[in-house]
């Protein structure tokens, strides 16, 4: 008769314990909670002194008590962007909406920090959630445009790649803010063409024109010998034509003949200083062979082109580890300015990275420190 009494005995004192281990819990995070808000109350005053870094500081503090302190994050959030911190900015304001998914002056702030920090295709999205959130927006207009140029840059980059169901994509979303747009229509209608929508026009003459197109059809039925062949043709009649020196190369690229592929990226850029496609394909290519200053001169070139979201992830690692190692000379030589710039731009083809964020911070108190004395 004694066991039931026992084990009923250590039931009724786990329950006890198990209740107050709650009530414990909710009383350290309610005493978490009232530190973390006075820690934010204390960032509010810093800021209203104009010591950003003191607010900085607080709003971390209160962050750490408190990971769902939505106005830490939000403030935060502002403080890094006026500090010039762009990765960390988008980080907190990421943790804005993810508390908070209606909060559309996060989105606007994170839609204009993508831009600079060359992420076009995430801008479009935080522009989007923007008028998704509030259709008329004060900066509707403004926005409208920014979408408007983005969608085609990125529409333009599709196509230029051969991937023609997001270049339609993009190109749809053009015409949706501007409807009239000819110049977008006539390249849904070469895009429907090739991804066999619409019947292809026929061949009347053999100029430029009508040779790529001709090649662009071999091309796409994996017919590569005839292709180049009906490309070569075209940059015969148009020596000048990007079009036809792009395929070209894209049919040698799949033939494994590299190095004429390079020769005609090389033209490309030499005809279009500002092709942001060929200037990657030179940089992998570099970089593939071991040549690392002309990969890093080329992928320069394309990060200043405002690549997209993928060939950014590409080149990023390369660009980084460059912009890290420099960074990290100039700092031990004393050099901070040069070593600041360095890790500036290491950020920016990779925001947020916690090594060349803590580097940048370094930097910038000891030039801050500098200045005072």
């Amino acid at each position: 008769m004694r066991r039931p009494i026992i084990v009923g005995l250590v039931i009724c004192l786990f329950l006890s314990l198990s209740c107050a281990s709650t009530k414990r819990e909710k009383k350290i995070s309610k005493a978490r909670k009232e530190v973390a808000s006075g820690y934010y109350e204390n960032g509010r005053a810093h800021l209203k002194e104009g010591f950003i870094i003191d607010a900085i500081r607080a709003f971390e503090k209160a962050i750490e008590e408190n990971p769902d302190n939505l106005k830490a994050h939000y403030y935060l959030a502002f403080c890094y962007k006026d500090r010039k911190y762009p990765g960390l900015a988008i980080r907190e304001f990421q943790e804005v909406v993810r508390i908070n998914p209606k909060i559309t002056v996060a989105y606007y702030q994170l839609g204009d920090l993508y831009l600079g920090s060359g992420l076009n295709e995430e801008a479009i999205l935080a522009y989007e959630k923007v008028l998704e959130h509030k259709p008329e927006h004060e900066k509707k207009a403004e926005i409208e445009t920014t979408l408007f140029t983005l969608n085609y840059n990125l529409g333009v980059t599709h196509y230029n790649n051969g991937e023609y169901a997001q270049a339609k994509e993009s190109f749809q979303k053009v015409l949706e803010i501007k409807p009239e747009e000819e110049r977008v229509k006539k390249l849904l209608e070469e895009i429907d063409e090739i991804l066999g929508v619409t019947k292809p026009k026929p061949v009347v003459t053999r100029k430029a024109k009508d040779l790529i197109d001709q090649g662009i059809k071999y091309y796409n039925f994996g017919q590569y010998d005839t292709a180049i062949t009906e490309f070569q043709k075209a940059v015969e009649s148009d020596p000048k034509s990007v079009k036809a020196h792009l395929y070209l190369a894209w049919a040698y690229e799949k033939k494994g003949e590299k190095k004429k592929a390079i020769g005609e990226y090389q033209k490309i850029t030499e005809i279009d200083p500002n092709h942001l496609d060929a200037h990657y394909r030179l940089g992998k290519y570099y970089d593939s062979v071991g040549q690392k200053a002309e990969a890093i001169k080329e992928y320069e070139r394309v990060l200043s082109l405002k690549p997209s979201k993928e060939k950014l992830e590409k080149i990023s690692p390369v660009l980084y580890a460059f912009y890290y190692e420099q960074g990290m000379k100039a700092y031990n030589k004393k050099k901070y300015q040069e070593a600041k710039e360095r890790f500036q731009k290491a950020l920016k083809v990779k925001p947020g990275d916690p090594e060349a964020t803590e580097m940048l911070s370094t930097v910038k108190m000891l030039l801050e420190e500098k200045g005072r004395e």
